[in-house]
């Protein structure tokens, strides 16, 4: 559903650091849409009034939302995705004719962004570090992309359980905890934690490093992470921030929309040069 010229935002606290204004101004126009799009600083409390005032403009298409209001628009739209409900969270709240439709891309934007660095989805043994938001958001596309299996570590052992009980749900026994004694050879290493933006690892061994998988950290800087040079250290040669993450996920968000799939690449290029 779209009424011309549309608008969108992204609803955040803080929000003043968002590139999804830059994002989805360069794909809209490469369709040429006539596109607002907004940054909409919500208070900590009241997400629901902020959108409800929004969306209460017809012209308002749809919107993204980021941290730390994924639970609230949950509970905000009206209908859930297959993606949204398996993550437990919304980013993406899309207008229907019958009400608000919440999804959740940021899986679909990993894993496509997986594709285009030409790593190996289908069949692949994963490790997960990290059982926050951005790990319980990527697992259901990597399971609806045909992985064979995935690892979950977190410094809480807890909170990693949790999400591997959270994942068999729908996962058909695909998920489990990460034993370093297994000595289990990974496929992918995907860092979903925010460590790298301190400076910091994870409390794991060189081990898992081992089979020379690919490497992705979902922080992404002007420099490669200290995820990424540990990994390229000890031998790894596909070594990934992300940044085409952000991207990707942004242009399923627009593809929701508009139903037009716009092109990542000039963006991803744009932003790694602002980004500098």
């Amino acid at each position: 559903m779209s009424t011309y010229p549309a608008i969108a935002c992204v609803f955040g606290n803080p929000i003043e650091q968002s590139k999804s204004p830059i994002i989805h101004s360069m794909f809209a126009s490469q369709f040429n849409l006539p596109l607002q799009y907004q940054k909409r600083l919500a208070p900590s409390d009241g997400f629901a009034l902020s959108a409800d005032q929004f969306f209460a403009d017809i012209s308002c298409i749809g919107a993204n939302v980021t941290m730390p209001f994924k639970l609230d628009a949950l509970q905000w739209v009206d209908t859930l995705s297959s993606q949204a409900k398996r993550a437990g969270a919304v980013n993406t709240i899309i207008r229907q004719n019958n009400g608000f439709t919440g999804d959740n891309t940021d899986g679909v934007g990993l894993v496509n962004d997986l594709h285009q660095h030409n790593i190996a989805v289908n069949k692949a043994n994963i490790l997960m570090i990290g059982a926050g938001g951005a790990a319980k958001g990527a697992i259901p596309a990597l399971l609806d992309a045909g992985i064979n299996s995935i690892a979950i570590y977190n410094r809480s052992v807890d909170k990693a359980q949790a999400l591997v009980r959270h994942t068999n749900r729908y996962a058909n026994s695909k998920a489990r905890l990460y034993d370093s004694a297994s000595m289990q050879a990974f496929d992918i290493v995907i860092n979903a934690t925010s460590l790298s933006l301190q400076n910091e690892l994870p409390d794991l061994p060189d081990s898992v490093f081992a089979n020379q998988p690919s490497v992705y950290d979902m922080v992404y800087l002007n420099k490669p992470t200290v995820f990424m040079q540990k990994a390229t250290s000890l031998g790894c040669t596909m070594v990934v921030d992300g940044l085409g993450m952000l991207v990707n996920q942004a242009a399923q968000s627009f593809y929701l929309w508009f139903g037009q799939r716009p092109s990542c690449e000039p963006v991803y290029l744009h932003l790694r040069d602002l980004n500098k």
